[in-house]
């Protein structure tokens, strides 16, 4: 038998093995351990004179430090040549002014330079730029932002001195209406503004809306956040963009760690908390939601969020800064490899982000994602710890363990060691794993013969197995998409759904080896079929047909595909039905796909506080039906959902008049 043959053979009765339950040492490769904290950065607001941002400028300034953050968001302000000359801290430059002519502009970024992390677009453009009817050469919202955004890119890019700055696309603050600024790809990162509104942080992850701007023919960008966290406020849940539930503190100090290592692991640039310090003057906690983002107390007091992200941060990051010569100083360069690992007995619910640093320790971190908080009862869920045992392929010489949080001091420590048991909470836990040997030398070869197959909204690979590798993973930006399958045909297989039709998927496949080595990443770019459905509604009505006052109505409407694509299954086809402009009831039943040219008919099944019908009232109505209301589809025309009819309830006749 080959040796290609004994390889996929032997691969087949690993996964085999796997799947009956024994759990084998899987090699997973790992990310240098400084990029996570490269990746953290938090949203000040220097130029909030009346807030602590200016009152208590030391005190912020300090504990800005003390964070161990490097990167914030802000507009340019005084106040970041302070912070780069004590901390090193850059910052992520908005730049929301469209009056200014770049004449101007471009001096200023080319005089900081030094301080940029990137620069990017305008915030939240279709919920500021139309609310203050703010334009760009005369033209407001969509036109407007997305010609600001095309010249804001063309400056740096064009400029000697910025060229190399990163660029961020401009945000949006309602779900689905990227597409109004389609086609738009002045930016080398995307932009997500990705608020849990109180549940989990994995809840948050969206691969799909911030690309909407992207339109037809685009090459997936990386991804950023550059707003995203949870506030403290549990008196009300009405923020600027609509509504966030609130948590409490011990809430918001389990979640936030666990939010930053699953966007670092979902291939996030960066994920920017909002915010550091209470943003809103004259505003205690309870008061306004606004003035309770923070990691700071309106009185710049730290809640206990902070010394989680502190501590996390000092047990994770290398670098340090050196304000005597005002640099970085950085570990040497080195590659991360691979661990072989298994967690026997843990949940689906277990999660776990991966870093080794340059001393070749690994750092596993492990969490239990389930809710910390009941959002109804707005109070905290106690969650038993879940026992996992850590299984190694390769002896260790040293595990500690430690939660982030007081002083992140090693809570246990055990010595020449493959298995560790462990109890993982709703909270991060840091594993640090010393290998007993170096890896061995020599290169795993890199994946070839790559073969992609594509449809609208998934992907397929396969490539032929072959000895030296004991797993494949394949990546996208960053982001783990998974292990790839052997079969007995020798070949491995990976499939990606969910994906945007008629754009182009750069991935990279890593080998991993279990005795530690990776290979080099081998590159695909896979583009998806230029095919779409499109739902519109062919009619709308009641039951009964002509309702009377006071009658419960249900209403009902014809939905038709008229794409060139069928709708996922799965995918949930909802309706929102409206009388007069107001939300009444919703069809959230139809799941099965819907093929080109085929209809469905729906009824309302839910609504607000659980009802499906309508009290009619007297008078002339007007009835609207939206159909994929939460925009759960990528259509090729998101602007023909809507269809509505006048609905006219006659008063009741008046008794007759007595003689």
């Amino acid at each position: 038998m080959s040796g290609l043959r004994c390889a996929a053979l032997a691969a087949v009765l690993l996964a085999q093995a796997a799947r009956a339950g024994e759990a084998l040492p899987v090699p997973e490769p790992a990310r240098p351990a400084d990029s996570f904290v490269e990746s953290i950065g938090v949203a000040t607001h220097f130029s909030y004179r009346d807030t602590m941002y200016a009152e208590r400028w030391e005190a912020v300034r300090d504990l800005l430090g003390g964070l161990g953050v490097r990167t914030i968001r802000d507009d340019l302000s005084p106040r970041h040549d302070e912070l780069w000359e004590k901390y090193g801290i850059r910052v992520i430059a908005i730049d929301d002014d469209p009056a200014t002519p770049w004449e101007q502009k471009l001096p200023l970024w080319q005089a900081k330079r030094h301080l940029l992390a990137a620069i990017e677009g305008p915030n939240e453009v279709n919920g500021g730029w139309k609310k203050l009817g703010k334009t760009y050469h005369g033209r407001g919202w969509p036109e407007g932002p997305r010609e600001f955004q095309d010249d804001l890119y063309r400056a740096v890019k064009g400029d000697a001195a910025l060229k190399d700055i990163p660029v961020i696309a401009a945000s949006t603050a309602y779900k689905g209406d990227g597409s109004r600024l389609a086609p738009l790809r002045s930016f080398d990162i995307a932009n997500t503004h990705s608020y849990p509104a109180g549940a989990m942080p994995s809840e948050s992850l969206d691969f799909r809306d911030p690309y909407l701007l992207l339109g037809r023919g685009a090459t997936l960008p990386p991804l950023a956040a550059t707003e995203t966290g949870y506030h403290t406020c549990l008196a009300s849940s009405q923020v600027i963009a609509g509504t966030q539930a609130g948590v409490s503190h011990e809430a918001q100090r389990k979640y936030l760690p666990r939010l930053l290592a699953a966007y670092f692991d979902a291939g996030f640039r960066w994920t920017v908390l909002y915010e550091f310090g209470a943003g809103r003057p004259r505003k205690a906690e309870q008061e306004d939601p606004e003035a309770a983002f923070g990691l700071l107390m309106p009185d710049a007091s730290p809640k206990p969020a902070y010394f989680a992200l502190r501590d996390l941060i000092a047990s994770v990051g290398e670098s340090r800064w050196d304000a005597s010569a005002c640099q970085w100083v950085r570990p040497a360069p080195y590659r991360a490899g691979a661990l072989a690992f298994s967690l026997r007995g843990a949940l689906p619910s277990v999660h776990h982000t991966l870093l080794q640093r340059s001393d070749g320790s690994f750092l596993l971190l492990l969490w239990n994602e389930v809710p910390g908080f009941d959002r109804k009862s707005r109070t905290d869920i106690a969650n038993a710890a879940v026992p996992v045992q850590l299984v190694l392929a390769q002896k260790a010489a040293e595990v500690t363990v430690a939660t982030p949080g007081g002083k992140a001091t090693p809570s246990a420590r055990f010595s020449d060691v493959s298995t560790v048991d462990l109890q993982v909470p709703d909270e991060v836990l840091i594993v640090t794993i010393q290998p007993a040997a170096p890896v061995p030398p020599g290169e795993l070869p890199a994946a070839r013969d790559i073969a992609a197959r594509a449809e609208p909204t998934a992907l397929s690979l396969d490539w032929p197995a072959y000895p030296g590798p004991d797993a494949w993973w394949v990546y996208l930006h960053g982001r783990k998409l998974g292990q790839a399958a052997p079969d007995a045909d020798g070949r491995l297989h990976f499939t990606l759904g969910g994906l945007l039709p008629a754009t182009t998927y750069p991935l990279e496949i890593i080998a991993a080896s279990r005795d530690g080595r990776v290979s080099d990443p081998a590159r695909i770019s896979v583009s998806t079929i230029d095919a779409f459905p499109d739902l519109v509604i062919r009619e709308v009505k009641t039951a009964p047909e002509n309702p009377r006052p006071g009658e419960e109505v249900r209403f009902l409407a014809t939905v038709e595909n008229i794409g060139s694509a069928p709708t996922g299954d799965g995918v949930t086809i909802g309706v929102k039905f409206s009388i007069d402009g107001k939300t009444v009831c919703w069809s959230d039943a139809l799941r099965a796909p819907l093929a080109p040219g085929r209809k469905a008919e729906v009824s309302a099944n839910n609504g607000p506080q659980g009802r499906s019908t309508w009290t009619a009232a007297p008078g002339r109505h007007t009835l609207a039906a939206q159909v994929d209301d939460v925009n759960r589809l990528i259509e090729s025309d998101e602007l023909n959902n809507t269809a509505s009819a006048s609905l006219d309830i006659a008063a009741p006749a008046p008794p007759p008049s007595q003689p």
